[in-house]
């Protein structure tokens, strides 16, 4: 799933948690009805400005919005990434 669409989708989650509605919430962050729906489904991709401005609104960190969007480095890739930053400091 892309990333728009999970932040899009936490955006939601939270406003319904809060029993905020989504007219509600566009107003609070000074977009129309329709692009917080776009947001919401991921057609659009939110700024991070815009994001900042939801966080403050719904009272949630901002990186909340972004948890687990992105893929974690896999334990076998960790190591090699730290082998080859060992070697690249043993050599300077």
């Amino acid at each position: 799933m892309r990333v728009s669409m999970l932040v899009g989708k936490r955006i939601q989650m939270k406003r319904k948690e809060l029993g905020i509605t989504a007219a509600e919430l566009a107003d609070r962050i000074g977009v129309s009805h329709q692009q917080l729906s776009r947001y919401e489904r991921g057609t659009n991709r939110i700024s991070l400005e815009h994001l900042v401005v939801v966080s403050i609104t719904l009272k949630t960190p901002a990186s909340w919005f972004l948890e687990d969007c992105f893929i974690k480095p896999a334990p076998q890739m960790k190591n090699q990434h730290t082998c080859v930053a060992e070697t690249i400091l043993d050599l300077s």
